[in-house]
């Protein structure tokens, strides 16, 4: 009798060990280079406490903002091994390092409007998904950085010429660098974080980013003038590692890869364009915008760049024709 009691409940002890230790929820890391108090760190803090409500203690996130857990193209490859669980940044950190036709969303002067790239990238979202799954990612949700300028010291670049010979920062991606090349620029290819420096030093004369970018990192205090040239919209993706992801129950799957909150970024970042642009004035610093004859000067310089794209293979090919196709139905749409 008394070793019945005492297997009985030894059973016990093991049923609740048991049921502790599935009780004990995935813990997962996502890592962005955007600095604290932008709306990609509301938006991100939106997608943590969604995400750890739906998987009801199950499950739980730890973001780190501003570089933290390294450069974009390092946290890519951590997101590819496994070492993290989610990446949130810009569609060149990936392309260039891992899914080379995602290139083709850095490729100047590519989009004409906020419409027109929201068109595109849900027309090939599914070829994009497919994509990154073959290299080891998860498609969560399209992220958005948005429309490029030129943050420069000394005068507005209001024509091309005004950027031969300038040393510029270049975002780690050849998309970027051949961009600067086609403008008669020399381009300096640097990670996020020393950038501040470098134009502290006088290393680099400027740089290509957002209104947002170069506030939340405090970029526009190294410049005397930005033209909002809008010569590249970029989007940008939440991912999550493909090796660390194929090992989670069904359930979790599914919290993970929605992407519930994919609208509301678009929302947060357009939202603040005209304000910043309003700050650098009151900063002190030029704001200019391209005339039309010199915007169509710069894109028809940065054709070469879409050459270069195109042949470097057959599924680059594959990818930049089906963009063009998404923008022809589009522009016949709009009609």
């Amino acid at each position: 009798m008394l070793r019945c009691a005492v297997v009985a409940a030894l059973a016990l002890v093991l049923a609740f060990s048991a049921s502790s230790a599935r009780a004990e929820p995935v813990v997962a890391k996502c890592g962005s280079v955007a600095p604290e108090g932008t709306p990609w760190a509301e938006w991100l803090e939106g997608v943590r406490a969604r995400m750890e409500k739906e998987a009801n203690g199950t499950f739980k996130l730890k973001v780190f903002l501003a570089g933290k857990l390294g450069g974009e193209k390092e946290m890519v490859e951590d997101t590819k091994k496994g070492a993290l669980q989610m990446f949130g940044g810009s569609v060149g950190a990936i392309a260039s390092t891992h899914v080379p036709e995602l290139n083709v969303f850095e490729l100047p002067f590519l989009f004409t409007s906020d419409a027109e790239a929201d068109f595109v990238m849900n027309k090939i979202r599914g070829d994009v998904a497919k994509l990154l799954d073959q290299r080891g990612f998860v498609m969560v949700m399209w992220a958005e950085n948005g429309w490029h300028g030129y943050g420069v010291k000394g005068k507005c670049v209001e024509k091309l010429d005004d950027l031969k010979g300038k040393k510029m920062r270049s975002q780690e991606s050849y998309i970027h660098l051949d961009t600067y090349r086609a403008f008669g620029a020399s381009p300096v290819e640097m990670p996020v974080p020393e950038v501040m420096t470098a134009l502290q030093n006088n290393v680099v004369d400027g740089f290509s980013n957002t209104p947002l970018f170069s506030f939340a990192t405090s970029w526009y205090s190294g410049i005397d003038s930005y033209t909002y040239s809008k010569h590249i919209y970029q989007p940008a993706l939440i991912v999550l590692s493909k090796k660390w992801f194929d090992g989670l129950t069904p359930e979790l799957k599914t919290i993970l890869s929605k992407p519930t909150e994919e609208q509301q970024g678009f929302q947060l970042v357009r939202g603040l364009t005209d304000p910043l642009l309003e700050n650098f004035t009151a900063a002190g610093k030029k704001v200019c915008k391209l005339s039309p004859d010199e915007t169509k000067k710069f894109a028809d310089a940065s054709k070469k760049v879409w050459d270069v794209f195109g042949k470097k293979s057959a599924s680059n090919k594959k990818m930049l024709n089906a963009v063009l196709a998404a923008k022809a139905e589009f522009a016949k749409g709009a009609k």
